[in-house]
Parts: C-alpha cells; sequence; structure tokens
C-alpha cells in the first residue's frame, strides 16, 4: 500500500478538467488526507466535481 497524507498541488494551473479528474481520484482514495489546491484555475464545475466527491470520501481531512 502506498501511504500519502499530504498533497500539494497548488499554483499548478489545474482547470476544470484536472479537477475532475482529481475528483475521480477521490472516489477511490485510501490515504490522502490533506489536500493544497489553492491558486489553481478551478471553475464552478470542477469545484462541483470535488464537492461531489467529498460527499463520499471520508479520508481527507483538509482541502485548500
Amino acid at each position: 500500500p502506498v501511504f500519502l497524507f499530504l498533497g500539494s498541488l497548488a499554483e499548478n494551473q489545474i482547470s476544470n478538467k484536472g479537477a475532475k479528474a482529481l475528483a475521480r481520484s477521490l472516489l477511490v482514495n485510501r490515504s490522502l488526507m490533506v489536500l493544497d489546491l489553492r491558486s489553481n484555475s478551478i471553475g464552478p464545475t470542477g469545484a462541483k466535481s470535488l464537492a461531489d466527491a467529498l460527499k463520499k470520501n471520508q479520508i481527507l481531512l483538509s482541502l485548500k
């Protein structure tokens, strides 16, 4: 198993497409507890995808 407790993707020009891919990953996440997405280009549709995934994710404790 891979254990990753903190992930920073801040300032990586992540768009809605990238946010949707991250959302799919969050649905199967078993180890990421902190994720930093500050200063990206995530719009309303990407944010909604992330929010929907977070409703099902019980591992992630902090999203910035």
